[in-house]
């Protein structure tokens, strides 16, 4: 075999001598630098030729490119949506690009059912269900299998639902679905892990008032949205309260297929998907379907309110409840809200605080709109003590220009485009288009909606974002509340631009100061 190996180097050697006089060619002493030359030289020749039969035609420059127009079609939840026996709602979809399956468990129901006293018991509930073991295994020995499957599981609580989700392999499925079922339909809440979530949840709390962000959010949710389950957090009594029985009590409130949608993507057969979830998740009957959240009304009084800390420079949001998600000027407020502060780095907001001024390292807007009631939109920054009112002024300023002078055509094609360019991001895996499904099931949005999105923002005018400006952003309506050293911001910038007093004659209302609470009762800190 040796020699005729040596026989056949020889042979190839001695043609390619005759027919490529190369200088590389006396260095190859070995098969193996034989193999790579020839691979080399047949890769070009293949190049070469290929580009002769197609006629290819580099550009001289990347000006000259041309790209083909990028064409997406929205996909239908019509498609994807199919019902078990027992009436459970699943959107399944096969993904063949990795060997995996990820299934994804959303359940009506979140924390706008915790009860008055025992604020955070959804969240907690949520957590144990994956952490707390089952009836048939310990939390410690369900870890070791879910482990050993190299499976990811977790369940999270949120305002309105409880998801939990699983990504495994495709070649063990039915072992980690099996664990996973089992998680969700007879839970332990093990109490050697109910006291760990406690003991965590606390030492959490203590560390409330450690950054002034933390502060920020806190107070300004409070003023938004009052006393409700959006602007409520839990406190320590109403975590030391909760046990087994009020977890379960929980649990057999949100954790029934009555709530249950499923959604399924990966590397599997359709119609065996089906029949093997309506073998399993199909015979899960039980429970009955919650109510919707309550719709939240706005409590606060527009004004400034300020907590006192005593740090370099300020945290400001300033904000307003907006509109609902059917509500018609939807489009037109987010490519408002894109011109004013929701763009990044080309919207007005940034670029005056940011940009032009250099006041502040980011600054900006958002704007949402809620299904259940009114969103918000909210603008925010954080600049140094001394400067503080002056940027809050140049807000107010880009907010009156807005309302006041119609968008350049330039701005408004940035906008749209932008909007139109980014919506495929919404449907770019197979799992967070379903994702979008189960949301809209949920928020009851009409199944049209995204087929007809890019014509609304196309549609948007210079006069529409003028409206739209005027309808939503009333500075009498607005709030702002500030965390900082505020015998240095009421005072504003040296320059005498503005003052926290000239901020408090835009949005009306007087300036209240807001003690630091308590970060395990929440409650006027005795300090």
């Amino acid at each position: 075999m040796k020699n005729f190996i040596t026989s056949y180097r020889d042979s190839i050697m001695l043609t390619m001598k005759k027919i490529m006089p190369c200088m590389f060619v006396g260095f190859i002493n070995t098969p193996k630098q034989l193999c790579v030359l020839c691979f080399f030289c047949l890769l070009g020749l293949g190049c070469a030729e290929s580009d002769k039969q197609n006629d290819v035609v580099l550009p001289k420059h990347p000006r000259e490119i041309v790209f083909p127009e990028y064409v997406f079609d929205v996909p239908l939840s019509d498609d994807f949506v199919e019902r078990l026996d027992n009436g459970v709602l699943v959107f399944v979809v096969e993904d063949k690009e990795l060997p995996l399956i990820q299934v994804t468990a959303t359940f009506k129901g979140g924390k706008y059912l915790d009860p008055t006293n025992q604020t955070g018991l959804t969240g907690m509930m949520a957590t144990l269900l994956r952490s707390g073991g089952t009836t048939s295994v310990s939390a410690e020995e369900f870890d070791e299998q879910v482990a050993f499957l190299a499976a990811n599981m977790g369940v999270s609580g949120g305002g309105s639902t409880v998801t939990a989700t699983l990504s495994c392999l495709a070649s063990n499925f039915k072992d980690s679905f099996g664990l996973f079922l089992d998680m969700l339909q007879h839970p332990l809440f093990q109490e050697s892990r109910l006291r760990i979530e406690k003991d965590d949840a606390i030492e959490s709390m203590k560390q409330r008032n450690d950054f002034p962000s933390n502060i920020l959010s806190r107070e300004f949710a409070a003023k938004m949205y009052g006393n409700s389950y959006l602007g409520k957090p839990p406190v320590e009594e109403s975590i030391l309260s909760i046990d087994r029985y009020i977890l379960l009590n929980q649990y057999n409130k949100i954790i029934s297929s009555s709530n249950l949608i499923l959604s399924v993507s990966g590397d599997f057969v359709k119609e065996e998907m089906l029949q093997y979830l309506n073998e399993t998740v199909g015979l899960w009957v039980d429970g009955s379907a919650v109510s919707s959240p309550p719709a939240v009304d706005s409590v606060f009084k527009p004004g400034i309110y300020f907590v006192d800390q005593d740090i370099p420079q300020g945290a400001v949001k300033i904000g307003l409840r907006s509109v609902q998600q059917d509500d018609p000027d939807v489009e037109a407020i987010s490519v408002m809200n894109f011109i004013l502060g929701g763009g990044g780095f080309s919207s007005r907001i940034t670029q005056s605080v940011r940009s032009n001024e250099g006041l502040a390292y980011g600054a900006g807007s958002r704007f949402s709109a809620a299904p259940w009631g009114k969103g918000v939109w909210v603008a925010g920054f954080e600049s140094k003590s001394s400067t503080v009112a002056l940027a809050a002024k140049l807000v107010f300023d880009e907010i009156e220009r807005i309302k006041t002078e119609p968008v350049s055509n330039e701005d408004l094609t940035l906008a749209k485009n932008s909007l139109i360019e980014q919506f495929p991001s919404r449907f770019q895996s197979k799992s967070g288009t379903l994702g979008v499904f189960v949301r809209d099931e949920i928020t009851g949005r009409d199944s049209e909606y995204w087929n007809t999105y890019r014509d609304k923002i196309e549609a948007v005018t210079a006069e529409d974002v003028m409206r739209v400006a005027n309808r939503i952003l009333i500075q009498k309506n607005m709030f702002i509340v500030v965390v900082g050293d505020w015998d240095v911001i009421k005072n504003g910038d040296d320059g005498g631009r503005a003052t926290m007093q000239d901020i408090s004659s835009l949005v009306g209302g007087e300036i209240v100061e807001l003690p630091l609470r308590n970060p395990l009762t929440l409650e006027v800190s005795s300090e």
